[in-house]
């Protein structure tokens, strides 16, 4: 009776990874395309900060118009991170699990963060 020799636990690993190597080309070409992503954005960022309205031409409803989206993406940050938050301070509070709480409050200063960097792009780029 033969038996079939079992793969231990440091083949097993050995084989997996192996199979999750990636040769060099590909991690240059993956590298190059973030770069050229991240280049592209500050160009075109760039290019649209710079860029104004020509003589004579109303921007009055292109105002209020990025004005409201931006109330709106505002109010959904908030909604989003602030309610939720709130609701684990409170929690957290009423188990007296003071984890739970300061993960609400944390909650709540990375909220007001994202809310902060809505206003400073706004009034950057528009």
């Amino acid at each position: 009776m033969k038996f079939k020799k079992s793969n231990t636990a440091v083949e097993t690993a050995n084989k997996k990874a192996s199979a999750n190597k990636k040769s060099l080309p590909e991690k240059l070409s993956k590298t190059a395309v973030r770069v050229s992503v991240i280049l592209n954005t500050i160009a075109i960022s760039v290019i649209s900060a710079s860029a104004e309205a020509p003589e004579g031409v109303d921007t009055t409803e292109y105002s209020k118009l990025v004005d409201i989206v931006f109330w709106v993406a505002t109010i959904a940050i908030a909604a989003a991170g602030g309610i939720p938050s709130l609701i684990k301070i409170v929690q957290g509070q009423a188990d007296e699990d003071p984890r739970g709480r300061n993960a609400g409050i944390a909650g709540l200063v990375i909220t007001g963060a994202l809310i902060g960097a809505a206003a400073a792009i706004k009034a950057t780029l528009f």
